[in-house]
């Protein structure tokens, strides 16, 4: 195709845009082979997030709640897999030591820890945060063990041989080699804790967005249900789009993008 008119289209088409608008077809067209009340239309479910969730009050409450749990679960985790990933990308002796343990903790069911955390803690608000913890750092851990483990062994041996200060060679060296291993345990890891905390708060809480949710689905409300869970997405894309593609943008400038 000739590169002239591609350009012209991917204007018209923009690929973002579209997957939007065959998504609300899709959606349009499901609503009307199903009932109202199992499946309701975008309009519908739109109308619902204004009036039933933005403009209700306790809204604000809800989603500070939540927005709470996962910044300080993601933190925790994050704080424990990078600790423990490079340990065990710089140190052979605490690869071997803390491998099972990192696949123990990926293949252990996140339901798992949700139930387990409230037969430990109760309905308490650090339940979600627990669970987010133990799902979320193997994640991050094996991103930076990977990290550490693909550091150029050349370029440090040759800062070595040119006695280059060890402070350097991480600063110059590792660091730069491990960041966009950073930058995707940081996506990765947010996003399972925003799913995490939300089931969490299904089991073990009394607020947040994961408690809406579950309440609005005992009340047999599906507009009520899926109008949470849109606003939910919204706030995901907002965070994926306006923090981590800009931090992307700006500390990955460097690096070569191959395009097909």
């Amino acid at each position: 195709m000739d590169t002239t008119l591609k350009t012209r289209l991917t204007k018209v088409f923009h690929p973002k845009v579209t997957g939007i608008v065959c998504l609300f077809i899709l959606w349009e067209i499901a609503s009307l082979i199903t009932p109202e009340n199992l499946f309701p239309n975008p309009y519908v479910v739109g109308r619902a997030v204004i009036l039933g969730v933005i403009l209700k009050e306790g809204f604000l409450f809800h989603v500070g709640m939540t927005g709470l749990r996962i910044i300080i679960g993601f933190c925790i985790s994050f704080s424990m897999g990078m600790s423990l990933g490079v340990l065990m990308g710089a140190k052979r002796f605490w690869e071997e030591f803390f491998t099972d343990y990192v696949i123990i903790g990926l293949t252990i069911p996140s339901l798992a820890w949700a139930v387990i955390g409230v037969l430990w803690l109760g309905l308490r608000p650090l339940t979600p945060v627990f669970a987010t913890a133990m799902i979320v750092f193997p994640y991050v851990a094996i991103n930076f063990w990977e990290g550490v483990k693909d550091v150029d062994k050349d370029l440090v041996d040759m800062g070595r041989a040119f006695d280059v200060s060890k402070r350097r060679i991480i600063r110059h060296i590792y660091i730069p080699s491990i960041l966009p291993f950073t930058l995707a345990a940081a996506r990765i890891g947010f996003s399972i804790s925003w799913k995490i905390v939300i089931v969490g708060e299904v089991f073990g809480a009394s607020n947040g967005i994961g408690y809406m949710i579950y309440y609005w689905y005992h009340m047999f409300n599906m507009r009520l249900v899926l109008a949470w869970l849109l606003f939910f997405t919204f706030v995901m894309l907002l965070v994926e789009y306006f923090i981590f593609k800009r931090l992307e943008r700006s500390l990955l400038a460097w690096r070569p993008q191959a395009i097909l």
